[in-house]
């Protein structure tokens, strides 16, 4: 039987109001629009959306290399080539994975209300053969309005095969997860940021500009596209009250330098979830491609990028354009606001407003949703950065 190494992360936090519906049993049915996102062992990634295949119980996902079913029970995946990663990104479908088996009405907490108990990804008997261990890890971590994240719910999670022989899985694999769904479609928004902080340079036709005095219509530098129109500049203040409430808005600075190539030019501070390229001989053999977009947070474990709490506030600035965009931010290449229909639902209604005056065929758009970059699977982020750190190699590097 495979060792099965369960780890719950605190990162991309998601808000829902209503909770989840009396009937915590979810089908195949239920994951309607979820995303699964597959990186193979030879780098390459498919992209998969999961749909309902009968009006009542079963849903599948079919790609070229690998196919994936739920009924009422047992998940079934097979794939015919070896498969590093399995991201399943239960956000569209408005619901999350329950991941402990603690009751709503434990004295010590630990469970969600309304999720009553549910328990982490485990193998079917006919599985257990597998010559390896796996990785699960839950991210995404969920929390009912008005209340802290109890650390049982989750949108995403990432199941990581590398370690078995042919460097992932191929074949068969029967595996069981609980699943909950919400109450209300659409209950279920990211309230993570990821963005600038003021004071930020960025490269512009004008030459290196303060982030804050960016306005529409301003040619910004990026990397492949020359220079870009800015369609809308937004910014969100985060007073020292926000803070002390929700520590994980407080920015990730990276030192000057620290990413290697002399980059960033000065100190540079980003919200936790932004993201900053990655480009190395490393990242080649990983990921297959030569570039790819790492978040801030995953920085932290390189010399010279931290989490800053000396700050008493902080104003983040979002960048939007057409399309995604790498732009320059105090010289380092680093992600415009990647625009899609999980990212707006990360901002205030007022911006909401702005962005459905702006973008008013928002999903139908060429490129919609589509970044710059790949972006790897958390845990593909993690073994990223570990190699950097232990070979002594820098994130911008040949």
């Amino acid at each position: 039987m495979p060792g099965i190494v369960i780890n719950r992360l605190d990162e991309d936090p998601h808000e829902t109001v209503y909770g989840i519906r009396d009937d915590t049993s979810s089908r195949g049915v239920d994951l309607e629009g979820a995303r699964i996102t597959l990186t193979y062992a030879d780098g390459s990634v498919e992209t998969l959306t999961w749909h309902a295949t009968d009006p009542y119980t079963n849903g599948a996902a079919v790609g070229e290399d690998t196919q994936m079913s739920l009924g009422y029970d047992w998940h079934h995946l097979e794939t015919t080539k070896p498969l590093a990663t399995m991201e399943i990104d239960l956000q569209p479908a408005s619901s999350v994975f329950d991941t402990t088996t603690t009751a709503d009405d434990d004295p010590n907490g630990g469970s969600t209300p309304t999720s009553l108990e549910g328990f982490p990804f485990r193998v079917e008997s006919g599985s257990r053969d597998l010559a390896g261990d796996l990785e699960v890890t839950y991210s995404g971590i969920v929390n009912l309005a008005g209340s802290p994240a109890a650390g049982d719910l989750f949108t995403t999670m990432t199941v990581d095969f590398s370690d078995l022989p042919e460097g992932g899985l191929l074949g068969n694999l029967a595996w069981k997860s609980d699943i909950d769904t919400m109450r209300e479609e659409g209950d279920l928004v990211s309230t993570g940021v990821a963005c600038f902080a003021r004071g930020t340079l960025i490269t512009t036709e004008a030459g290196d500009l303060p982030v804050e005095a960016l306005a529409p219509g301003v040619r910004v530098l990026t990397q492949g596209h020359g220079y870009q129109e800015l369609v809308a500049a937004l910014r969100r203040r985060v007073g020292a009250g926000e803070l002390a409430k929700n520590p994980k808005l407080y920015p990730i600075r990276i030192s000057a330098g620290a990413l290697g190539a002399g980059l960033p030019k000065r100190d540079l501070m980003v919200s936790r979830q932004h993201r900053m390229v990655a480009r190395s001989g490393i990242v080649k053999r990983i990921c297959g491609a030569m570039a790819v977009l790492v978040a801030a947070i995953r920085l932290t474990e390189l010399p010279g990028v931290h989490v800053d709490e000396r700050v008493s506030q902080v104003e983040y600035f979002h960048l939007v354009f057409e399309k995604h965009q790498i732009v320059y931010a105090e010289g380092a290449p680093s992600e415009s606001f990647l625009l899609n229909a999980e990212t707006v639902k990360a901002l205030g209604q007022a911006q909401r407003e702005e962005f459905a005056t702006l973008f008013p065929a928002l999903v139908e758009g060429d490129g919609f949703g589509t970044p710059a970059h790949q972006i790897p699977a958390g845990p593909v982020q993690k073994r990223l950065i570990a190699k950097h750190k232990k070979n002594g190699r820098a994130l911008l590097s040949v």
